[in-house]
């Protein structure tokens, strides 16, 4: 939802780290790939928990061994949460017809926070691993923005 920037008040609610799982053809390797040779794939959902005034985003960190554009190899799977409290609520959360609009200022931010948390998170899981050269990289938020569909 495209809107004027709004003053948004948030504070880290929760962060929780559920699993790390590894493949067999990570078990295998002996060797670190190239930097380029590893790919990172994200799915990032979302939901408001309107009573306790919650924006939770649940990440799965999926990391390829990427031998071209169309063939990968997975290695590795991460999954986290992290939960904001939005102190000013209902300012920012907004909602009509039981649909509920979330800012994309909003969405912005957490996916920043997620994204950066997850990050370290991996560090943590890859550190004695084969693979300790994979990094999540910078990312932009905005490509976590939902698509918008355009009129035809």
């Amino acid at each position: 939802m495209a809107t004027e920037p709004i003053g948004i008040t948030i504070g880290l609610n929760e962060l929780k780290f559920f699993h790390f799982e590894s493949t067999t053809r990570l078990n295998e390797m002996k060797n670190p790939l190239p930097i380029d040779g590893y790919e990172f794939q994200f799915d990032m959902q979302s939901d408001i928990n309107e009573k306790e005034k919650l924006f939770n985003i649940m990440l799965s960190t999926t990391l390829y061994e990427k031998h071209s554009n169309v063939t990968k190899v997975e290695l590795a799977k991460m999954k986290s949460l992290i939960s904001f409290r939005i102190i000013n609520f209902e300012d920012v959360i907004k909602k009509e017809n039981n649909q509920i609009a979330i800012p994309d200022q909003l969405i912005v931010i957490a996916s920043g926070i997620a994204i950066s948390t997850a990050r370290g998170m991996f560090a943590m899981c890859v550190k004695d691993k084969v693979i300790n050269n994979a990094m999540i990289p910078i990312l932009d938020p905005q490509i976590f923005l939902p698509k918008k569909s355009t009129p035809n």
